[in-house]
């Protein structure tokens, strides 16, 4: 493969991948540039909902404590070329007190490897 046909070939790759990343964001509501943080739509979308249970599953991980996952309040949704981040505001039932307790969440992810992590998670003192 010549170096022209080798710069073509990875010019339409990172295209491909560009409109990729926008269509996929788009379906959640999300973004339509690179860096820009949009609310998110439709916030009882599975994926959506499942990322929400993610952080409060991981959260409890962390810190030895029984949140349970009641709701997605608010969600903005960030993409980039590494993968994605949300921003949620959660409702969360804290399991010793019966309490319902809002809290932000960082999501990041890349679907195209299969990798999450919890970025950020505080409770909201209202």
């Amino acid at each position: 493969m010549s170096w022209g046909q080798y710069l073509f070939s990875l010019l339409l790759l990172a295209a491909l991948l560009l409109l990729i990343g926008v269509s996929a964001a788009g379906e959640a509501g999300g973004p339509v540039g690179i860096g820009e943080w949009t609310p998110i739509k439709n916030l009882i979308n599975p994926h959506v909902h499942e990322l929400g249970e993610f952080s409060v599953i991981e959260y409890n991980k962390l810190r030895r404590s029984n949140l349970k996952f009641h709701s997605i309040v608010y969600g903005e949704i960030q993409w980039l070329g590494s993968g994605t981040n949300y921003r949620f505001v959660i409702a969360v039932i804290d399991e010793h007190l019966w309490i319902l307790n809002k809290y932000v969440a960082c999501v990041w992810e890349n679907v195209e490897v299969g990798a999450r992590s919890l970025d950020g998670f505080m409770p909201i003192n209202e």
